[in-house]
């Protein structure tokens, strides 16, 4: 009875991991924009895009976003560059960089400082709902301070989005290369949007399957404004995520992309970066409950780390499931490894690297539950605020 039992967990652990990740990265592999680009039409007339980037404290890399967004080759952009509350050169550098663009005659570029933050909003969702106020593009595009944009970037998206009409556009970013162990953690954090995302299902009409990335957010403003801007996910810290979940929520088409070619982040200066860098998210992911943390922990164990340990228990008859699931598993995250740029040299760290990011759910718990709430940018906000405004 106990062999049967041993055997059935080995396939079940097969089955598991085949309907989590298989589906979706068939669709990834499919999806790369450079990939799709010959189904499409070059636009007669190329819809306004509004480019909101919103920045706090990010003086290392605001300058170098904002000049590979001046230097795309769309032919109807307008960017709005948010100074959130900085302490450090962040909205001086954008000052500087607008002038330089208004003086060499490039693309419109706006800069806001925002001074004060409303107690009822996190500061970049608020950044970005006040910007969005001041858009009078067609479409709005949200991204981040410290993604370099490809001069191709926006049009390619734009001809993906116009051909399949979508209402909004996710695209997932190329990882610039770091340390080896930095590049396997950001790797494995793929994985697991890979497996908890059911990407396969987001270009459905079924509501459990969303997606947004803060590297590119591209929606159709009407449907932005039709939704009520950030204003139902103010106080929610997946802010990007919950935006596509809200656009989802009302019956919009909705889809993603891999932007590879177009789109580069260096997401943490270190692997230690990566581990602080989920503190914030981690907990939030699992709406700030230790039961769903609990479970998901349980699950890893059964499904992820038995296949790794089983096999060194029992004889080889009774393990051929785990096995295989052992080889599948890293089988994906090598196909992960190679269409994120991360390469196949992290593929060795998978079992450390999942060891690595299950230590930071736990501790983005322990410091959210310690501190009271979630700390970000120099700003607390209290935990029970936080749990009431989870959408």
């Amino acid at each position: 009875m106990q062999a049967s039992i041993i055997t059935y967990w080995g396939y079940a652990t097969i089955v598991f991991w085949t309907i989590l990740l298989v589906p979706s990265l068939i669709m990834m592999i499919r999806k790369r924009i450079t990939r799709c680009l010959p189904e499409t039409d070059i636009p007669k007339v190329w819809p306004k895009i509004s480019v909101i980037v919103p920045a706090k404290d990010e003086a290392e890399t605001i300058e170098v976003t904002l000049n590979s967004l001046l230097a795309s080759d769309y032919p109807h952009l307008e960017i709005i560059a948010v100074n959130d509350r900085s302490a450090d050169e962040t909205g001086a550098i954008m000052e500087r960089v607008a002038k330089e663009a208004a003086n060499q005659d490039r693309a419109s570029m706006q800069i806001v400082h925002i001074t004060e933050l409303p107690a009822d909003w996190l500061g970049k969702s608020h950044a970005m709902h006040q910007a969005a106020k001041q858009a009078t593009g067609e479409l709005l595009l949200f991204t981040d301070g410290d993604i370099i944009f490809d001069p191709n970037a926006i049009s390619e998206a734009t001809r993906v989005f116009l051909h399949q009409k979508l209402d909004h556009l996710c695209l997932l970013p190329q990882l610039a290369r770091g340390g080896l162990i930095e590049m396997a953690f950001i790797t494995f954090f793929g994985f697991l949007l890979t497996g908890g995302m059911f990407l396969w299902l987001v270009p459905t009409r079924w509501h459990f399957a969303y997606i947004g990335i803060g590297a590119f957010n591209l929606v159709r403003t009407e449907v932005y404004q039709q939704i009520g801007g950030h204003a139902a996910i103010k106080l929610d810290v997946l802010d990007d995520i919950k935006l596509g979940k809200l656009i989802k929520n009302y019956y919009y088409k909705q889809d993603f992309y891999l932007g590879i070619e177009q789109l580069k982040v260096r997401w943490q200066p270190s692997a230690w970066g990566v581990i602080t860098g989920v503190e914030k998210n981690s907990f939030a992911s699992f709406h700030y409950s230790l039961s769903l943390v609990s479970l998901a922990t349980l699950a890893f164990l059964l499904f992820f780390i038995a296949p790794f340990i089983v096999p060194f228990l029992y004889p080889l008859s009774q393990t051929i499931g785990f096995l295989i699931t052992v080889g599948l598993l890293h089988l994906c995250y090598a196909t992960i490894a190679v269409l994120f740029a991360s390469g196949l040299r992290v593929t060795p760290l998978l079992f450390f690297s999942s060891l690595a990011l299950a230590f930071a759910i736990w501790r983005s718990a322990y410091i959210t539950l310690k501190n009271g709430g979630v700390r970000w940018r120099d700003t607390i906000y209290p935990l029970d605020v936080l749990k009431k405004n989870l959408y």
